[in-house]
């Protein structure tokens, strides 16, 4: 059984989220979940049918029964949380969960222990809010230590790969005309117009696009924050996520002397089991394939290991 209580709590705008107590075995301490880019909201879930995978409900869920209180909201301009998603940058979701923090510490008894749980932007985020809060944790889940920029070129080129691997027409085409060279310089002529404009939000080929959040990331030094962390620092990532390097795991640990890193074989950006290998231009038919698998087993039992030691 657990206790769930609705709550809002005022960044720069106010903001919903929903805290689960366990009635039993209570660890005394709070996990604040962040999630990851996109109009994702308080359980995972992206309003969109094959977006609803409800993973931070279910990552909740499990935390609780095994004694931790959760945290998770509603991000600007979705669920019931206030603001405009698209004009959102990372210093304000940073802000929010400075904010969400701060609602902990003047709610929850004296003595409870704060940690941060961020999923793929969430991660990012998750190590800027460590650089400048003391907290007594930090998990991150796909997406430790790698950067926008580095996860943004690398998708662009396993897509590139793909396609000039593809048998048909569109790939004898992409091959033939060196497309990925076309449209990297298209990619870098629209990432400069990003960086050069003071705009929240842009138009690229007609469709708004959130430059202050692309740009704010561009501008992010990930490493250097890294380095100011304090608090100890779980990271895992799957070596079947597409979207996430677990090989950038390593850095962490020559930035920061406690931390565990775990690279689980078989797990998905979803933190789902995928035993395939994974073609990024087939990502949203895999995500809908495991939509109703569990979380990763090994995932729940790393977690469990290294917040009960």
């Amino acid at each position: 059984m657990m206790q769930m209580t609705e709550i809002k709590f005022k960044s720069d705008v106010m903001l919903s989220g929903t805290i689960n107590k366990p009635e039993e075995n209570d660890q005394h301490t709070i996990i604040l979940f962040i999630p990851g880019s996109g109009k994702v909201d308080r359980d995972g879930n992206a309003n969109q049918k094959w977006m609803n995978f409800s993973i931070y409900k279910q990552l909740a869920d499990f935390l609780i029964s095994k004694g931790f209180t959760t945290f998770r909201y509603d991000k600007r301009g979705v669920g019931k949380s206030e603001g405009d998603h698209l004009r959102t940058g990372l210093h304000d979701a940073i802000n929010d969960v400075q904010a969400a923090i701060q609602y902990t510490r003047n709610t929850m008894p004296q003595g409870t222990k704060i940690m941060l749980l961020g999923h793929s932007e969430g991660t990012m985020i998750a190590t800027a809010v460590a650089a400048r809060e003391m907290l007594d944790g930090i998990i991150l889940l796909s997406g430790g230590g790698e950067t926008f920029e580095e996860a943004s070129a690398r998708q662009r080129e396993l897509a590139f790969t793909a396609l000039k691997a593809k048998k048909n027409f569109s790939g004898w085409l992409f091959r033939t005309f060196q497309l990925d060279k076309r449209t990297e310089k298209k990619n870098q002529r629209i990432f400069a117009k990003i960086k050069n404009t003071d705009k929240d939000v842009i138009r690229v080929q007609g469709i708004p696009f959130p430059a202050k959040w692309a740009r704010e990331h561009f501008a992010y030094d990930l490493l250097s924050d890294l380095k100011k962390i304090s608090c100890p620092v779980l990271a895992i990532t799957g070596a079947a996520d597409i979207q996430s390097d677990y090989r950038k795991l390593e850095r962490l640990k020559d930035v920061n002397t406690d931390v565990k890193t775990y690279v689980i074989e078989d797990m998905d950006h979803l933190l789902k089991e995928e035993k395939d290998d994974v073609n990024i231009l087939e990502i949203k038919k895999i995500y809908q394939r495991n939509h109703s698998k569990p979380i990763h087993p090994e995932l729940k039992e790393r977690l469990a290991e290294w917040l009960t030691v």
